[in-house]
């Protein structure tokens, strides 16, 4: 029997919401592949960024102006903009009109909603107009508990404001859902783990007999509420339920339009609508002449670069590090800086933005731990380097952004104190991943991954999910489980976890080349590039007593005559 929250797994989602779309969208009859969103966020965390990057079209509605500038700034360099459509708008009884009417768009094949409020009046009110999506997502209220409930309608609704304790005074109950949904010719199948959305599919749009089984977790009460006031899910939906002060309607008795026109409320402002008409970027790049001596394919994929730096390591290295990629990178490729309290200048192939303005969860990790000395690694006083979660953090979250805005096959997460010292062949870039890896990087013996410079294959979805996972363990302050908090001690257990699972293919960029301390000066990149970490920044490259290899290159025969 299918059981959706088998299905379940996240790359852009909150929660399991990818694999259960994926899963019953693959039962239509016809799948034209549109989407209707409304509460959208700023696409890092939504319900239609992965059907964007799977060519879907549709629309995102939101009504926060910094949301909508947001996804925009993240749509803007894919091919997949000219798919989406997003509309600023709070939606209301009124206006809801606009989306099933003038955006003319009544039966999409999967339709999202979550606006944390008087949802079920939003949906009733566009199923009553003609609305019918094949599959629906919406958020429920767990702790309204098992009876057909929902909250009062207010135009200017705010949970905050009407339950400033809890906010928990907001949304739909499951029944109340299937009481509106089953109406109009939809099963219900279930509700995700995360006890956050319940999942409806219209009969009519899928093929016979896939529904007939189809089941899933009747309810769940929402465990980011259960954890975060420490109460079980029972005693949260009584506290809620007994409540005085807030008014409960029951859809099964209640009509809910009159329930409206009691309600005072302005004309429902309409949409202010931006679209990103952009033609696609060819997803293969003409291939310039190597001298490296290797044959080289037909096409090239796009590859992009994402590193970090703050405004100590701009003047320190980061200028340096910009102006060499300028120099010797090939031209094909691009580079993303995410900057820290500084402003470098960008460029056609270097992009420039500020890290903590995109990476909101970033600056709550570490607003989070600003108090905590040991999450900076100081104990005591004694400062442990490995310890220093919020230092190894910025590098992760820079590449979760790159991956979200970059229409690259290959990204590539990137030091900023590395220095390219000679032109780079695009021909020897493509040899670095294997057309069968996911992800390629330095593995040392005996201690922890080089990750100064990792390539992930974008091409695939679970490459995606791998570098989401990756900010995940800084988020939800999961680095502190692991022996040591840094960016590459959390890599290495995902990579642990993903061989034994079988899910992803790892390629090491130094294959046959003897284990070093310095693995990046000994591989195929130090024929074009040095790492210059740690104290090396102050001597300018890296030292012979860094090679175990013989390097023929200029740059470092004139190395070895330095030292």
């Amino acid at each position: 029997m299918p059981n959706i929250n088998d299905h379940e797994y996240s790359i852009f989602s909150q929660n399991g919401e990818d694999g259960i779309i994926d899963f019953l969208t693959g039962g239509l009859q016809v799948n034209g592949r549109r989407f209707v969103e409304i509460g959208t966020s700023d696409g890092g965390e939504n319900n239609s960024m992965y059907l964007l990057r799977r060519g879907w079209t549709g629309l995102g509605v939101d009504v926060d102006h910094d949301n909508i500038k947001r996804y925009l700034a993240r749509m803007s360099h894919m091919p997949s903009a000219r798919n989406l459509t997003l509309a600023l708008m709070k939606v209301g009884w009124d206006n809801c009109q606009w989306i099933t009417d003038d955006y003319g768009d009544k039966s999409p094949d999967f339709f999202s909603l979550d606006i944390d409020s008087v949802d079920y009046y939003v949906a009733y009110r566009m199923l009553q107009r003609g609305f019918r999506p094949s599959v629906v997502c919406c958020e429920y209220n767990a702790f309204l508990g098992h009876g057909p409930l929902t909250v009062m309608f207010e135009a200017d609704f705010s949970r905050r404001q009407l339950d400033p304790q809890r906010g928990l005074y907001f949304g739909v109950s499951v029944s109340a859902w299937r009481y509106l949904f089953e109406q109009y010719g939809y099963k219900f199948c279930g509700v995700d783990k995360a006890g956050v959305n319940a999942f409806f599919c219209l009969r009519s749009a899928f093929r016979p007999g896939f529904l007939d089984e189809v089941t899933g977790l009747a309810h769940a009460y929402t465990k980011v509420f259960v954890d975060k006031f420490r109460m079980s899910g029972e005693a949260l939906e009584h506290e809620l339920l007994t409540r005085k002060d807030l008014i409960f309607i029951d859809v099964t008795e209640e009509n809910v339009e009159d329930v409206v026109a009691d309600c005072d409320r302005p004309v429902d402002e309409g949409p202010l609508v931006f679209t990103l008409d952009q033609a696609e970027s060819p997803r293969t790049r003409p291939v310039a002449s190597s001298d490296t001596g290797i044959a080289a394919p037909r096409t090239m994929p796009v590859v992009h670069a994402a590193a970090t730096f703050h405004a100590e390591g701009y003047e320190r290295f980061g200028r340096e590090f910009i102006e060499s990629f300028r120099r010797h990178w090939p031209e094909e490729t691009k580079l993303w800086i995410f900057a820290e309290g500084c402003k470098p200048e960008g460029s056609d192939r270097v992009i420039v933005r500020d890290l903590h303005e995109d990476a909101k969860d970033l600056v709550e990790f570490k607003r989070r731990h600003a108090n905590n000395p040991g999450a900076h690694g100081h104990f005591g006083d004694t400062y442990q380097y490995m310890l220093d979660s919020v230092r190894w953090s910025h590098r992760i979250f820079a590449l979760r952004e790159a991956a979200l805005r970059s229409n690259a096959d290959i990204l590539v997460n990137i030091d900023a104190d590395i220095v390219c010292f000679r032109d780079m062949p695009m021909a020897f870039l493509a040899t670095l991943m294997p057309a069968d890896a996911d992800i390629a990087f330095m593995p040392r013996k005996n201690m922890y991954s080089e990750c100064s410079f990792v390539l992930y294959n974008l091409r695939n979805p679970l490459v995606r999910k791998f570098i989401t996972d990756h900010t995940d363990y800084y988020t939800h302050d999961r680095i502190f489980q692991l022996g040591r908090w840094t960016d590459c001690h959390a890599f290495d257990a995902m990579v642990a976890a993903h061989r034994k699972a079988g899910s992803l293919k790892f390629y090491n960029l130094n294959e046959g080349v003897p284990d070093s301390m310095h693995p990046f000066v000994n591989g195929p990149l130090g024929g074009y590039m040095d790492h210059l970490k740690g104290g090396r920044k102050d001597d300018g490259r890296s030292s012979d007593n860094d090679l175990v290899v013989t390097r023929t290159e200029e740059y470092w025969s004139r190395a070895r005559s330095v030292n």
